[in-house]
């Protein structure tokens, strides 16, 4: 029995990267691929974590659920829903009530408490980038190209060691590449325009193909680190949940590179 599905989308802007429009098109792709019905939209232009249920599209959207038939709830990601994970988790709890699934499009997968991702936050300082690094031999892993380690001390006045935070030039680098590769350069294209300006790469060295490239499914290389859109992994490369404060890269940017690499594959599998 196909799926009637409702859609939720929560940005600071109608268009643009990340904008209400770039998320719906995207539920409305993430659906047609299952053969969802998507029966209707609602969304907020805002980005206050703390009026949720006051929010006028959560509230058109639970009013619709007390009076349609609804099987799933569908987003762009959790944090679109509310970067609170107690607004998120409470949220599920009344979906599952009513007997609603909440999927994203983001995670590709029905959202549930195990694998809901979660911001840390200080009073003082907001966002902490808490991606800690794991001691190997004698150093400390190194914090990733687009990021460096950071410097902040806890309440006693001791280093925090193995903190990430975004480092700009090298973040602007990685966007670069982004956008070239969603344009269609190739890996080995990129990397010679970035030799060519003088720009180091990881660890200092040359730019190489690979290093942009990597694996898909292994999650390596600059055009499929997950970190960049703010989802961590664990050593096992599971999603590991949230870091809003490491995104590099706007989802409708990152989900481009993803379609170009589909359209890469696509014409060398097919018979010459």
């Amino acid at each position: 029995m196909t799926k009637k599905v409702v859609f939720y989308a929560r940005a600071a802007s109608k268009t643009g990267e990340g904008s209400i429009e770039a998320q719906i098109e995207r539920g409305r792709a993430f659906a047609a691929a299952r053969g969802w019905s998507l029966t209707n939209f609602f969304s907020d232009i805002e980005a206050d974590e703390v009026l949720f249920k006051a929010r006028p599209g959560i509230g058109f959207l639970c009013a619709h659920l007390e009076r349609e038939p609804v099987d799933i709830v569908l987003c762009d990601a959790p944090s679109n829903v509310s970067c609170d994970r107690t607004h998120v988790a409470r949220f599920l709890a009344e979906l599952r009530q009513r007997k609603v699934d909440l999927w994203s499009t983001a995670l590709g997968e029905h959202v549930t408490l195990r694998n809901l991702p979660y911001s840390e936050r200080d009073s003082d300082q907001g966002h902490i980038a808490t991606v800690p690094t794991v001691q190997r031999g004698r150093g400390i892993r190194h914090a990733g190209f687009g990021y460096k380690l950071s410097s902040a001390m806890d309440a006693a006045g001791r280093r925090i060691f193995g903190y990430r935070v975004i480092h700009p030039e090298q973040a602007e680098v990685v966007r670069r590449i982004y956008r070239m590769y969603a344009a269609g350069r190739s890996p080995r294209d990129i990397a010679s325009s970035l030799n060519a300006d003088g720009i180091k790469g990881p660890g200092g060295k040359p730019w190489r193909e690979e290093v942009i490239y990597g694996n898909r499914a292994r999650g390596t290389g600059i055009l499929n680190n997950i970190l960049y859109v703010g989802m961590r992994q664990n050593a096992a490369k599971e999603f590991d949940g949230y870091v809003p404060a490491l995104r590099i890269v706007s989802d409708e940017l990152w989900h481009r590179v993803r379609q170009q690499q589909a359209n890469v594959r696509r014409r060398f599998s097919q018979p010459r």
